[in-house]
């Protein structure tokens, strides 16, 4: 049989460097190496359980046998919770048990030797092996011992041991948001009601409940959050922002940490930033072939000011970052301010606000404009000092990149006229307006076809999107958590500026009540991708009845 690790190199899960940075800790804690792996973030536990199964034939153990109080007669707790062993029951001739490493066939030896029976085992991941064990708090190491020989080693031990440090909170929060980087999750909602914790993921935009935990958890998991993210454990009359940082797999995962005091405890939402399946790259975004090609003539352009609109959480400052990484170059000088810095991009000075000690929009942007820059990417304009100083700088031979909150690409000039711009201003400075909406993708393992309605008939031929023989709806499968769906893509919608709408920009004569009806409308894409078959008619409905 091949080992384990030649599998996961095999495979892609795990890296060579991983893998010796995996074997230089283990060297010092002496965990087993598997384990080593999974306390590091490398990979998920879930996956490797899968993955020694796999690979040795046994079953998957449920936490339902797990959960069995049958115990080994002459086999200390000690000897079960290092080797990752958790006995699961008995019959005349066997004893089965659940192990979160059965490649080891020492341990199983010892096992036979000590009990005199067959031994059958099943597979576990360590936390459901820990969690049936009641594992306490006392295990650790001396890491001083090891913090001088490494920096890198060091600060990873230090992770290990605390997460060693304390019993089933440390661990089920960091399994928590674990599992939320690995189901691509954006948010985390910890929710306490009368009787239980519900804990839900945001995933591809919409809530699902992942587990419930008793009441009882509520405040330790609070107090842990808290504490990872440097906020007040005994404040929990008033809401508090933090951040804190995992590591996922090896990788660094920023999150954004927002509590508010609810009838039953506090509210916890836990936003994840940062994820590196964020494309940075125009051409990936799935911009229609009109709209690309208009936005690369507006990016091209030596200045004036582009804007990304839409409603929360429909993909703009993904919009945006792809847009400056296009335009990132050795002679050209980018600055940004953001609120948060979501996404880090090598050659490019972010910097973000912070209100509290004065650090605003407004006054980032005029330390900015002292500071050479060719292009600036504004976070959001949110009040007239930002969008005025922001259309200044356009005016003054800067190319800026920023996104306003409205429900059309129109309606961002009605927008800034409403804060108090001047139309003249904004008609001298606009030179593409985008609107953007995010929809979910089918999954394309069990999507399912049917002939076009009536109704839908009639809006493709309205929107001029050619009417399909089959449209796609959602099923749902076991690859797609019976959802139907995997994934989300945009719906784009872009107006480039000129001469005619910037007079009626000028004059105040625009009119945004009913933008969609044309092929090259955030509808009208919609429509496309349904004939597609890469999403629903409900979808694009659902989307576009935003406006």
């Amino acid at each position: 049989m091949e080992t384990m690790e030649h599998v996961l190199l095999e495979k892609a899960f795990l890296t060579q460097n991983d893998l010796t940075r995996a074997r230089e800790v283990q060297s010092k804690t002496r965990n087993r190496l598997a384990e080593t792996l999974v306390r590091l973030g490398l990979i998920p536990e879930e996956q490797l359980a899968a993955l020694f199964a796999e690979m040795t034939g046994l079953p998957r153990g449920s936490g339902e046998e797990l959960a069995s109080d049958f115990n080994m007669e002459g086999l200390s707790r000690d000897f079960l919770l290092h080797h990752a062993v958790c006995p699961v029951g008995q019959t005349d001739d066997a004893i089965a048990v659940a192990m979160a490493d059965p490649t080891d066939s020492q341990v199983l030896a010892a096992l036979e030797f000590a009990t005199l029976a067959e031994i059958r085992p099943c597979v576990a991941t360590f936390s459901e092996v820990a969690d049936a064990l009641g594992r306490s708090a006392d295990e650790g190491f001396d890491v001083e011992a090891f913090m001088g020989e490494s920096e890198g080693a060091g600060s990873d031990i230090a992770r290990i041991l605390e997460d060693d440090s304390d019993a089933p909170v440390i661990r089920l929060v960091q399994r928590m948001l674990n599992n939320a980087v690995m189901r691509r999750a954006s948010d985390v909602h910890i929710e306490p009601m009368a009787r239980y914790v519900s804990v839900r993921y945001r995933i591809d935009g919409r809530l699902q409940e992942i587990e419930r935990h008793s009441d009882a958890l509520a405040g330790p998991i609070a107090s842990r959050i808290k504490i990872m993210a440097g906020l007040d454990i005994a404040e929990s009359r008033l809401p508090q922002d933090g951040r804190l940082r995992i590591t996922v797999r090896g990788r660094d995962v920023d999150v954004r940490v927002s509590t508010s005091p609810i009838a039953h405890g506090e509210s916890i939402v836990l936003r994840i930033l940062g994820r590196a399946e964020v494309p940075l790259d125009l051409d990936r975004l799935g911009l229609p072939p009109n709209a690309l090609a208009i936005f690369n003539r507006a990016l091209a352009r030596p200045h004036g000011i582009i804007l990304v609109t839409g409603p929360t959480g429909s993909g703009k400052s993904t919009t945006l970052y792809a847009a400056v990484s296009r335009l990132l170059k050795p002679e050209v000088k980018i600055l940004t301010v953001e609120d948060p810095v979501e996404v880090l991009i090598e050659g490019i000075n972010q910097v973000q606000v912070r209100p509290e000690i004065g650090l605003s929009y407004a006054a980032t942007l005029r330390a900015f404009l002292r500071q050479d820059p060719d292009i600036l990417m504004i976070g959001e304009i949110r009040d007239r000092e930002t969008a005025d100083i922001a259309l200044r700088s356009a005016l003054t031979g800067h190319l800026v990149l920023s996104t306003l909150h409205t429900n059309s690409a129109l309606g961002a000039f009605t927008r800034l006229a409403d804060i108090g711009i001047e139309p003249y201003l904004t008609a001298s400075t606009v030179i593409a307006a985008v609107a953007q909406r995010l929809v979910r993708a089918l999954c394309p393992l069990c999507r399912r076809e049917r002939v076009p309605e009536r109704e839908e008939i009639r809006f493709f031929e309205s929107t001029g999107v050619g009417v399909p023989d089959w449209v796609f709806e959602p099923a749902g499968c076991e690859s797609c958590s019976g959802t139907g769906f995997a994934g989300r893509i945009p719906l784009i919608e872009i107006i480039e500026v000129d001469d005619a709408l910037r007079e009626q920009i000028r004059v105040g004569t625009i009119n945004d009540a009913d933008p969609l009806g044309h092929a090259d409308s955030l509808a009208g894409h919609g429509l496309v991708l349904v004939a597609a078959g890469q999403t629903s008619f409900s979808e694009v409905m659902r989307a576009v009845a935003l406006q």
